[in-house]
């Protein structure tokens, strides 16, 4: 595995920048290295302004990067053209007050037998695809069955709960025996095991609803051909054209409430300086500011528009892993040490103008299961992180790697480097190491990477989709390089998910928070940022998605 060279940041670079945390935007480190000259001046009034491009019901917005496949089962990255142009049994609806809930899409219907194994579905009658095929049961089997036979299908996970997922996917079957349809709009789901966030899985872009007929006349080319890839969601996909756009059309065919925007144009526009100024010359109706330097989101956004931004809260959590099959992280104190030693709301305020809160445990705000309970027990204490280094034999401090992507954004790399020097102050000396995208990966892999900084937001809204995937199993927590001593907490968190009883399984749930980051310290729990946009004149409201992805459902976005 090839290590490139290691990432360095001065003592002198770091003071500048900790100094000037809360001052004036013009002095906040940024996101990107983008030029900014340009991106000042504009009255909110003049850079929201309709132009004759922005015809009515016309939307235009922008992305940074293409996507490459508009196949749900193949990227687990690209998923702005299925949640519009498929639908899925469920949605995630966000509330007024930035509470989730689940709701019927397209099931009309349904009941889970007591032992949480279970599930009978009517589907949603008179639907069709955009092509004007019916929906039927065949079709929810076709899908999943789908999922977990694909040779290179990225979505096994949200499949494999159902009874004879293993066999499908491993070639023994071809029929998911776990699926049972009665008739055109009735089937039931039976799973191996309870698992009482199942439902909210069925609501991922990962489990969108396909038409058999169209994916097999289809062929290689679904998700590449516009004419061959369609589901029965409000859009349709118009044209693609490779790194240039993508455009989408109201589905003539949708069985759901009309939407306002009839048609989208996206752009895709590397250049976060040349996508800002398009947003204030009136060319993007809405701007994520992700893919904007943050010094101007600071500096501009933040005060020119700041009756235009909404914000979303990312259900995300940032944190840094510890590997505890290295010494000395296999001492809690040590770890405990760590935990202490990071400001973590300085970090956030440097970095990310502040736009977020921290998270001192697993879960992030808004998702189902997080908890005031435990929150605010984690202090930045480098005094108390001394005398914990200094009780578990470590007085003159050690050296430990930080394995860093070098593909990572910048305010990643930053956050390391950041961390790193926090760590400094305490006698610790973190060496960070860059490594490309595979070797990373690899590395995390197989169990051995030292530590890392990471986030991990959710794809659905359920404790498990955190808690499962981190300390789910022994093997879980060995690819994600943790490799958590606690067994018998481990065995925990797999049994939580048959727990029907939601009372009784978010009680667990929570419990086992406390247990594995504050009394365990399993990981380093850092902070939770938020998303925001900004929305153009034309715009009347705008919902995000629900977990604060970058992907947009256009349905929710009304025009003025």
């Amino acid at each position: 595995m090839k290590k490139i060279a290691c990432v360095a940041l001065s003592t002198a670079l770091l003071a500048s920048m900790l100094a000037a945390c809360g001052s004036s935007a013009s002095t906040t480190p940024a996101a990107s290295s983008a030029d900014t000259s340009s991106d000042t001046g504009a009255s909110s009034t003049e850079a929201a302004a309709s132009t004759g491009a922005a015809a009515d019901g016309s939307l235009h917005v922008a992305m940074n990067t293409d996507i490459q496949t508009m196949d749900v089962h193949k990227t687990n990255n690209d998923y702005m053209v299925p949640l519009n142009i498929f639908d899925r049994l469920f949605e995630i609806k966000t509330n007024a007050d930035g509470s989730t809930e689940l709701e019927k899409s397209l099931v009309e219907d349904y009941t889970v037998s007591d032992d949480g194994l279970t599930y009978d579905f009517t589907l949603r009658s008179g639907v069709t695809f955009s092509d004007g095929t019916p929906l039927t049961a065949n079709d929810v089997k076709y899908t999943f069955t789908r999922m977990l036979a694909l040779p290179d299908s990225v979505q096994t996970d949200y499949a494999s709960a159902i009874a004879g997922a293993e066999a499908v996917m491993d070639g023994t079957a071809t029929d998911l025996e776990g699926i049972q349809v009665i008739d055109d709009t009735h089937f039931t789901i039976t799973l191996s095991d309870p698992f009482a966030g199942f439902l909210y899985e069925l609501a991922t872009a990962s489990c969108s609803i396909m038409s058999e007929k169209n994916v097999e006349e289809a062929g290689d080319q679904f998700g590449m051909d516009c004419s061959k890839t369609i589901g029965s969601g409000p859009y349709v996909v118009t044209s693609w054209t490779r790194d240039s756009s993508i455009v989408l059309d109201a589905n003539p065919n949708y069985w759901g409430e009309k939407p306002s925007v009839q048609h989208v144009e996206i752009s895709i526009v590397p250049d976060s300086s040349t996508m800002s100024m398009m947003f204030q010359n009136g060319e993007l109706d809405i701007l994520d500011c992700d893919y904007i330097d943050a010094a101007v989101v600071n500096s501009t956004y933040k005060t020119q528009y700041a009756d235009d931004i909404v914000t979303s809260n990312r259900l995300g959590t940032t944190y840094m892993a510890l590997n505890e099959n290295v010494e000395p992280l296999n001492d809690v104190k040590v770890r405990k040490a760590i935990q202490m030693a990071i400001d973590r709301q300085t970090i956030l305020d440097t970095v990310y103008n502040g736009d977020g809160s921290l998270v001192d445990g697993i879960y992030p705000k808004g998702l189902i299961g997080y908890t005031e309970d435990n929150e605010g027990w984690l202090k930045y204490d480098p005094e108390q992180a001394k005398s914990l280094l200094a009780e578990a034999g470590y007085a003159d401090g050690f050296t430990m790697e930080i394995a860093a992507d070098n593909s990572s954004s910048d305010s990643t790399l930053l956050v390391i480097q950041i961390v790193q020097q926090y760590l400094q102050q305490i006698g610790i000396n973190a060496e960070i190491k860059s490594y490309d995208p595979a070797s990373w990966l690899d590395l995390r892999k197989s169990g051995d990477m030292v530590s890392f900084v990471s986030s991990w937001t959710a794809d659905y809204n359920d404790p498990d989709n955190f808690i499962y995937t981190f300390f789910g199993t022994p093997e879980k927590s060995n690819v994600r390089s943790l490799n958590y001593f606690n067994t018998d907490v481990m065995s925990r968190v797999a049994a939580a998910r048959g727990i029907v009883d939601d009372t009784e399984r978010l009680t667990e749930y929570a419990a086992l928070e406390k247990q594995i980051v504050e009394e365990d310290a399993a990981w380093v729990p850092m902070f939770s940022r938020s998303h925001l946009f900004v929305k153009g004149d034309r715009i009347a409201s705008f919902t995000p998605h629900w977990a604060g992805y970058n992907d947009t459902q256009y349905i929710n976005v009304t025009l003025k």
